[in-house]
């Protein structure tokens, strides 16, 4: 029984962990449309705009900050700063 109680333990939390992937994936690809929209439907500029280190994320490229909710969330602020007009 105790077995059984290990095994579901560890069955959950590999669950959770496919859930947070999910939403991840899921915050990208809504960042992406949202990015290209901002980029007036030029992909190829928001493309480089994302492997472009980038001075307001620490000199980071954005898209190397795709692997968490924090990281996803300053590149969001980065594109609204854009979008609005407001780079600083």
């Amino acid at each position: 029984m105790k077995d059984q109680i290990g095994y579901n333990k560890k069955r959950k939390d590999k669950s959770l962990l496919k859930d947070s992937h999910c939403e991840l994936e899921i915050l990208v690809a809504e960042l992406v449309d949202y990015g290209i929209e901002v980029f007036n439907k030029e992909e190829d500029k928001f493309h480089r705009w994302m492997n472009k280190p980038n001075d307001s994320l620490d000199k980071n490229t954005p898209e190397s900050l795709l692997d968490s909710i924090v990281g996803i969330q300053e590149v969001r602020n980065c594109l609204n700063r854009i979008e609005f007009g407001n780079l600083a």
